[in-house]
């Protein structure tokens, strides 16, 4: 659902698709609706922190939702763990061990437009795949820039999905080193159940 939000559908048809995501995401897990729904005090935050002033809407009203609630996080901390953990093998050749771990810091589409992922990744992000599936480039709903230290003990993924938001994952063979990569970052072990 998240990755279908932003940016606006221009079809009809990716507006019903986004209706459909919402409505089962709804039925099936309805207090996720309620978590990201933005108190009074976040939306005031958002439009003085990112510049929203032009929205003039009511309150409730805004097209912007909380990231801080913990059903959310949970699902993004389990996607990512999964995520990171099938990209560090693609790239490292290796699985991650149970010692492993996983410095994830996701970003929201409006902290990607405000540049709040640190540029100073960019040099070191060398590696950008190309996506494809057929003859269709993917690039537009996911892509990713990575690098993989020489004797596989680190890793960093930085990855996109459409312009909704980013995740940046810091995977190290050791869970303490993980801690060491990005200060104040959940650490999420590659086999733990959420």
């Amino acid at each position: 659902m998240l990755s279908r939000m932003y940016p606006d559908p221009t079809t009809e048809k990716g507006r019903l698709e986004v209706q459909e995501r919402i409505r089962a995401v709804a039925f099936n897990y309805p207090e996720i609706l309620q978590e990201i729904r933005p108190t009074a005090e976040q939306e005031r935050t958002a439009l003085e922190k990112y510049g929203l002033a032009g929205l003039r809407m009511p309150s409730g009203e805004l097209p912007i939702f909380s990231a801080r609630g913990p059903r959310l996080n949970a699902a993004i901390d389990n996607f990512s763990r999964k995520l990171f953990c099938a990209l560090y093998y693609k790239h490292a050749d290796s699985i991650l061990p149970a010692s492993g771990g996983i410095a994830i810091r996701w970003f929201t589409n409006v902290q990607i437009d405000a540049d709040e992922i640190p540029r100073s990744l960019a040099p070191l992000l060398s590696n950008f795949p190309v996506l494809q599936r057929s003859q269709t480039k993917l690039d537009d709903q996911f892509f990713y820039r990575w690098v993989v230290a020489t004797e596989k003990s680190v890793a960093v993924f930085l990855t996109f999905f459409r312009r909704s938001f980013a995740i940046l994952g810091f995977v190290s063979r050791d869970a303490e080193d993980s801690k060491l990569l990005l200060e104040g970052a959940q650490i999420i072990r590659p086999y733990s159940h959420m």
